[in-house]
């Protein structure tokens, strides 16, 4: 009983050091890397869906201040999601940018939000197989009015002004409410579709001609000119020390220095469930939380 309870505490230190010990020293290994020799690039990651822009500008704003790196690559993988943070991430890259070269690395995917925060970079390098553009705006605003009628349930609402509960979801939606819903999404995409225009230097006709929403592969993207060639985070990486005037030896890769690592499994878990409770003691958002890339 004794040996199986040493084996059972091996292997609990075991998997508590996989979780907890090896992402730190990986971590620590990748920020200290910069000072081992080689020309080091400062890989930032956008992952996943945007809903906070905070660490991301962060590392931006930070990377561009380090003098020990000389370009950025901006990876970005992400579907798109909320309208604000995308258009800072675009601002940012853009004002940055004049100070060191951010090159971007589309992964998969880069879409709609995920390509909003692209458009202001240096360069932009996808595979052929990236799944991009999805150029537009959706709002999604639940109705229960069938189902508190079957059920006998209705919300009283105190407003001060016709539009003031726009989005409720206990009333049906007037005519008012679907017209200022719909100009609203307009204007925030016609403000996508200038930021293509003015980050990718292309004609305004040409591109209202691809911004309808649709998915654009990485093949098609390069020949609408919302990339300018294809290549992985290494190629990304070459351009940026090219375009910062950092001469790389023959033969001898750019160092990848990654700056804000993607969550593991574990904190990933424990983030959702933070979120389940701040919904469940907060409530639902207000109605333009719906509006999105």
């Amino acid at each position: 009983m004794n040996e199986y309870k040493v084996w059972l505490a091996k292997l609990i230190t075991i998997a508590l050091i996989i979780i907890f010990v090896v992402p730190l020293v990986g971590g620590v290994v990748s920020v200290l890397g910069k000072g081992i020799g080689g020309s080091p690039v400062a890989v930032v990651e956008l992952h996943g869906m945007i809903e906070d822009a905070t660490e991301v500008l962060g590392q931006l704003y930070k990377q561009a201040a380090d003098k020990e790196i000389p370009a950025i690559v901006l990876r970005v993988d992400s579907p798109g999601g909320a309208v604000a943070p995308s258009e800072e991430l675009y601002h940012a890259v853009k004002r940055l940018k004049a100070q060191k070269p951010i090159v971007v690395s589309m992964g998969s995917l880069a879409a709609s939000g995920g390509l909003y925060a692209s458009l202001a970079a240096s360069k932009v390098f996808c595979q052929p197989g990236t799944q991009t553009g999805s150029i537009g705006v959706v709002m999604q605003v639940p109705n229960f009015t069938n189902i508190a009628d079957k059920v006998g349930f209705s919300m009283i609402t105190v407003k001060s002004g016709a539009l003031k509960d726009v989005g409720n979801p206990f009333r049906p939606m007037s005519d008012s409410d679907r017209e200022f819903l719909e100009n609203t999404a307009q204007k925030v995409h016609g403000a996508f579709i200038q930021a293509v225009v003015e980050g990718r230097n292309l004609p305004e006709a040409k591109v209202r001609q691809f911004a309808d929403g649709r998915v654009i592969i990485g093949t098609e993207a390069k020949e609408l000119g919302l990339v300018d060639d294809f290549g992985d985070i290494y190629d990304a990486a070459r351009e940026a020390l090219k375009l910062a005037k950092v001469d790389l030896p023959a033969g001898e890769q750019p160092r990848l220095v990654y700056v804000n690592k993607k969550k593991g499994t574990i904190a990933k878990l424990l983030e959702s469930a933070s979120s389940l409770s701040e919904i469940a003691t907060q409530g639902v958002a207000p109605t333009f939380k719906y509006l999105a890339y």
